[in-house]
C-alpha cells in the first residue's frame, strides 16, 4: 500500500510467503502520506505469514502511530519479528496489533533441524528433528531471560535438497547454531518465484530490527546466483556472529555481510574467502557499526571494477560509530584493479556528535594489491585511534599501505612493503582537520621518509623506531599465514614497547600463542618463540616432574606430534577437546610402556572429520587423573 487514504474491513491474509518485506501486508509511506485504518468492528485476520523481514506486517516510513485492531494475528505478543515498523530518519511513530485471537503459540525450548527432518515434527529432539531451518526459527520462542537455540544437526541445507526457504530470518533471542563449519552446510538458493526480478539478490539469513540474535558454527556458500549475500540485515542490536566460514558467493547489489545500522556487535571466528566482484565485497556496514571484530580471515577476493571517473566500492566498507576494535584478525590476498580505490575501509559516521575510538591490535594486512591506500581508517571530529602489534606487508601499488587521520598512536607494528609510501595521514578533502600521528617501537621500511604527512599535521616520530628488513619467517607457501611471523634473525623480536599496559591487547598473539614471551613483546602480530596461550580457566593441572608432554610443530596445518614422558608404565591416554569443552578424539597409549612415547594427531574428530581452525586442548590422563594439558593451533 503506498501513498493512501484506505480503511480494510473483515479482510483475511494468511498463509503468505514473500521474499523479503511483509508476508501479509507492507505499507509504505515513502511515497507520499499514508493514512491507513482498520475497521475494529469488522476485524481483519492476519496470520501465519512468513517473510525475510517482518512476518507478517511491515510499515514503512510511517509517519504516524498505527494501531492496527485484529481478529487473529499470528501470536499473542507480536515483536519486530512479526510486526516491523521501518521508520524513517529520527523518527520513533510506534505500530500496535490488538488481536481477540492467535494462531500458535510459540515453543519456549530449544528445537532441532535435521536434512532428513520432518516439517510435521515437534523438532524437540534431534530424533523428531524439523526439516526446515526457518520452521523451526519460526516457532522457537523469543526468551530475553533464557536464549534459545535452533540446532542444525549436520549435513547439507539447500532448496534442491531439503526444501529449505531463503531467506531465513533471524530472531531476537534466538540462536541458530550449527554443528561446525565443516559439519554443517547451508547452501543458499533462490526460489525461482523470485530469481527474475530484476536485481534480486539472494540472501541466505536476514535480520530487521532484531535484538541479541545469533548465528554460528555453519558454513554458507550459495548457487546458481551471481548475486548473493551470507547475511543482510537493518538496525541491529547485539548481532552474534561465531565460527562461521563463507565462501564462493557472488557479491553484487549487497556485500556477503550487509547490515545498515549495528551497534554493540560481537563477530568472531569468521571466515570470509573466495570471491570475485564488481560491486561489494566482504563486509558492507552503513549508517554505523559499533562492537568487536575477532579471530577473523578475510582473503582471497578480487575487484574487477574500472572506471577513469568513479572509484570501485571497498571490499572491507565499514562506516565505524563511536567504538570499534578490529583484533587478531587476518586480511590477505586482497586485489583492486580500479586504479583510484582503496582495498579496505572503516571510515566514521560524517559529523558525529560524539567521540569516535578506532582500536586494531594484533592483525595482519598482508598482500593488498591496489594502486591507492591499501588500508583507510577515517574518522571525523578528531577521532581517537590505537594501533598496536600489527603488520602491514606484502603490499604493491602506487599508493600507502595505511592512511589515518585524527589522535593517532601507532606502536609495535611492521610496515614493509612495495609502496611509494607506508603511511599517510587523510587532509579531509583539503579541510585541514588537523592529526597528531606518535609513532613507537614500530619498524617501517625506510623510517620518516615513509610518512606522508598531511596538512597542519603533527608527526612524534620516537628513536624507538627501527628502519630495514623485518626478517619474516617465509616460507615456499605464501598463503601460510605464519609465512609473516618472525625469524629468529629478526630485529623486532623483543623490540616493542616495554610498557604495554595501556595497549588492551588479547593475552594471545594472531597464532594462538601468548602475547608477551621472554619478558617484553616484539612487533608485529607474531610472538616469536612462544607456545599456546592457556587462559586461567581453563582446566590445566601443571605436570608432575615424572610425567611431561609436548606438542609439535604448533601451530599445525597436518599433525603435530605429541610427545609425552612417563616414569613408569601406567594406564594413560590423550583427549583433545575444543574451545568449548567439547570432546574431540581420545587417543589412547600404550599402558606396558614407560618412558616416553609418541603418537599424533592428524586434526580429524573421532567420526575422522576434518576439525575447522583453531585453538584445542590435548589433555593427559594417566590412572584416570588429569596431569597436564597443552593447546595447540590447528591452521587450515
Amino acid at each position: 500500500m503506498f501513498g493512501c487514504t484506505t480503511t480494510l474491513s473483515g479482510v483475511r491474509i494468511y498463509d503468505n510467503h514473500a521474499y523479503l518485506f511483509a508476508g501479509g501486508i507492507y505499507i509504505n509511506g515513502y511515497m507520499g502520506s499514508v493514512n491507513v485504518t482498520f475497521d475494529p468492528v469488522n476485524r481483519c485476520s492476519i496470520y501465519n505469514n512468513t517473510a525475510g523481514a517482518g512476518q507478517d506486517i511491515v510499515a514503512n516510513s510511517i509517519n504516524n502511530d498505527l494501531h492496527i485492531p485484529l481478529d487473529m494475528f499470528t501470536v499473542a505478543n507480536p515483536t519486530s519479528y512479526y510486526v516491523a515498523a521501518h521508520r524513517a530518519i529520527d523518527n520513533e511513530f510506534q505500530i500496535t496489533v490488538d488481536a481477540l485471537n492467535f494462531h500458535h503459540q510459540e515453543i519456549n525450548y530449544d528445537l532441532y533441524v535435521s536434512p532428513d527432518g520432518d516439517d510435521a515434527n515437534d523438532g524437540l529432539t534431534p530424533a523428531t528433528a524439523l526439516k526446515t531451518i526457518r520452521t523451526a526459527v519460526y516457532r522457537v520462542a523469543s526468551d530475553s531471560l533464557n536464549q534459545k537455540s535452533v540446532h542444525i544437526l549436520p549435513g547439507t541445507y539447500s532448496s534442491t535438497a531439503n526444501q529449505q526457504v531463503f531467506p531465513i530470518p533471524l530472531k531476537s533471542w534466538v540462536k541458530v547454531q550449527g554443528a561446525g563449519i565443516d559439519a554443517t552446510q547451508i547452501v543458499g538458493e533462490m526460489d525461482p518465484i523470485y530469481g527474475n526480478i530484476p536485481d534480486a539478490s539472494l540472501m541466505v539469513f536476514s535480520s530487521f530490527y532484531q535484538e541479541n540474535a545469533g548465528l554460528e558454527e555453519l558454513s554458507i556458500t550459495t548457487a546458481g546466483s551471481d548475486n548473493s549475500c551470507a547475511i543482510w540485515g537493518y538496525k541491529e542490536k547485539a548481532l552474534h556472529l561465531e565460527n562461521l566460514r563463507m565462501h564462493e558467493l557472488s557479491p553484487d547489489l549487497n556485500a556477503i555481510i550487509h547490515i545498515t545500522y549495528a551497534s554493540n556487535c560481537l563477530w568472531d571466528g569468521l571466515i570470509i574467502e573466495d570471491f570475485t566482484t564488481d560491486q561489494r565485497g566482504f563486509l558492507r556496514i552503513d549508517g554505523y557499526f559499533t562492537g568487536v571484530i575477532r579471530n577473523s580471515v578475510f582473503r582471497d577476493a578480487t575487484s574487477t571494477f574500472t572506471s577513469d571517473d568513479v572509484w570501485a566500492k571497498p571490499l572491507i566498507w565499514i562506516s565505524a560509530g563511536d567504538e570499534i576494535t578490529v583484533e587478531n584478525c587476518i586480511f590477505d590476498n586482497i586485489e583492486m584493479m580500479n586504479d583510484n580505490s582503496q582495498a579496505l575501509s572503516f571510515g566514521g559516521v560524517l559529523n558525529p556528535t560524539y567521540q569516535q575510538y578506532y582500536h586494531f591490535h594484533n592483525c595482519l594486512f598482508s598482500k593488498i594489491h591496489c594502486n591507492e591506500r591499501g588500508v583507510l581508517i577515517v574518522g571525523h571530529a578528531y577521532p581517537e585511534m590505537h594501533i598496536s602489534n600489527c603488520t602491514f606487508a606484502g603490499h604493491t601499488g602506487n599508493g600507502e599501505a595505511l592512511m589515518i587521520n585524527g589522535d593517532v598512536t601507532i606502536s609495535n607494528s611492521i610496515f614493509y612493503n612495495q609502496r611509494s609510501k607506508e603511511i599517510a595521514i587523510n587532509p579531509m578533502d583539503g579541510t585541514g582537520l588537523p592529526t597528531t600521528l606518535t609513532l613507537n617501537n614500530n619498524l617501517i621500511r625506510n623510517g620518516y621518509s615513509d610518512i606522508w604527512q598531511g596538512i597542519n599535521s603533527t608527526v612524534n616520530y620516537s628513536d624507538t623506531n627501527i628502519t630495514g628488513n623485518p626478517l619474516f619467517l617465509g616460507g615456499d607457501d605464501v598463503h601460510d599465514p605464519l609465512y609473516y611471523s618472525l625469524s629468529a634473525a629478526s630485529p623486532c623480536i623483543n623490540a616493542g614497547t616495554p610498557d604495554t599496559a595501556d595497549l588492551n591487547l588479547p593475552p594471545y598473539d594472531l597464532a594462538g600463542n601468548w602475547r608477551i614471551w621472554d619478558g617484553r613483546i616484539d612487533m608485529g602480530c607474531y610472538e616469536y618463540g612462544s607456545e599456546p596461550w592457556v587462559s586461567v580457566d581453563d582446566p590445566t593441572i601443571p605436570p608432575t616432574p615424572s610425567i611431561s608432554m609436548k606438542a609439535y610443530p604448533n601451530p599445525f596445518k597436518v599433525f603435530t606430534n605429541i610427545k609425552v614422558n612417563m616414569e613408569k608404565a601406567q594406564s594413560a591416554s590423550i583427549t583433545i577437546y575444543n574451545i568449548k569443552g567439547q570432546r574431540v578424539k581420545t587417543i589412547a597409549l600404550d599402558p606396558h610402556k614407560g618412558g616416553e612415547q609418541h603418537t599424533y594427531w592428524d586434526g580429524r574428530d573421532a567420526d575422522n572429520r576434518q576439525c575447522s581452525s583453531g585453538l584445542y586442548l590435548i589433555n593427559l590422563q594417566v590412572n584416570g587423573r588429569n596431569v597436564g594439558s597443552k593447546k595447540v593451533t590447528l591452521v587450515r
